[in-house]
C-alpha cells in the first residue's frame, strides 16, 4: 500500500489507502495529468508539469491547516498509485465538493465508488458537513451514475473553471450509503 508513515494515512478502504499529498508525489500526479484520456474528462485544467504538481501539493497542505479534514489524498491501492480523491471548499466556503481523479486502469474497478463512499462517511459521520456537491462536464456519462450510486441528486447545471458544468449534490440527511445499480435515493428499485 501507501509508503511512508501512518502519520499521513487519511482513510484506509478495503482496497485502498488514502494519505495526504506529499512533494514527491509531484511526478506521479504529473504522470495522471498528462494522461489524455484523464484529460479529456476533466473541467479544469490537467495537473500535467511539475509546477501545477507542486501547486496541488501546496493547496492541499494549506487546505489541511486552514479547514481539518478536506484536502486532497493520494490513493494507493496493492499495485501503487492510483489517482487522487478530495474534498474541497475553494469556490465556495459553505459547499464542499467530493472529487477524484484516477487513472485508467482503475476505471471500472469501483474504486471511486469505494473512495466516494468513504469520503461521504467522512464529510458526514466526522465532519458534520450539511451537504456535499459533485461536478462533472456534461457529456461525461460515468460520473452521474457513480454520484447517484451514492445518493447524490441532480442539482442543475452551473459553470466551472468558465465551462458549463453538470451539478448534483447530496444532503447529510439523505446519506444511506451506497446504493444498488438502479436504486433511487428514496429507496426504491427503478423499473
Amino acid at each position: 500500500m501507501a509508503n511512508g508513515p501512518d502519520v499521513d494515512v487519511f482513510l484506509r478502504t478495503r482496497r485502498m489507502t488514502l494519505r495526504r499529498l506529499r512533494p514527491s508525489d509531484v511526478f506521479d500526479l504529473q504522470h495522471l495529468g498528462r494522461d489524455a484520456r484523464v484529460a479529456r474528462a476533466l473541467l479544469d485544467a490537467p495537473v500535467d508539469d511539475i509546477a501545477s504538481a507542486a501547486a496541488l501539493v501546496e493547496t492541499s497542505a494549506r487546505v489541511h491547516r486552514e479547514r481539518p479534514g478536506l484536502g486532497v489524498w493520494r490513493a494507493d491501492d496493492a499495485r501503487g498509485f492510483l489517482g487522487f480523491f478530495s474534498l474541497m471548499a475553494e469556490f465556495n466556503p459553505a459547499e464542499t465538493e467530493i472529487g477524484t481523479r484516477l487513472l485508467p486502469r482503475a476505471w471500472g474497478r469501483g474504486y471511486a465508488l469505494e473512495g466516494g463512499e468513504a469520503l461521504c462517511r467522512h464529510a458526514f459521520d466526522t465532519l458534520g458537513l450539511p451537504r456535499l456537491v459533485g461536478l462533472c462536464d456534461p457529456a461525461n456519462r460515468s460520473v452521474p451514475p457513480l454520484l447517484a450510486r451514492l445518493g447524490f441528486q441532480p442539482d442543475g447545471t452551473t459553470c466551472q473553471f468558465g465551462r458549463p458544468a453538470l451539478r448534483m449534490r447530496l444532503r447529510r440527511e439523505d446519506w444511506r450509503g451506497v446504493r444498488r445499480r438502479g436504486q433511487s435515493a428514496a429507496g426504491s428499485t427503478d423499473v
